[in-house]
């Protein structure tokens, strides 16, 4: 397995753990909102993690 991929499996993991714990206390502009910023935040990270791999190959 690469590293890439474990790294990007615990980071949207993380995240959505984040969100799980969020949503069960948060209204519903609020969880639509934070729903919105979680997908942003998960496609960065994906984004930056296929660069870490491209340079490290």
């Amino acid at each position: 397995m690469q590293l890439s991929a474990i790294m990007k499996g615990f980071a949207v993991g993380a995240a959505a753990g984040t969100v799980g714990y969020l949503l069960t206390a948060s209204s519903a502009g609020e969880k639509h909102r934070l729903k919105r910023k979680t997908v942003r935040a998960a496609r960065a990270i994906g984004a930056v993690m296929d660069t870490v791999a491209d340079m490290i190959h």
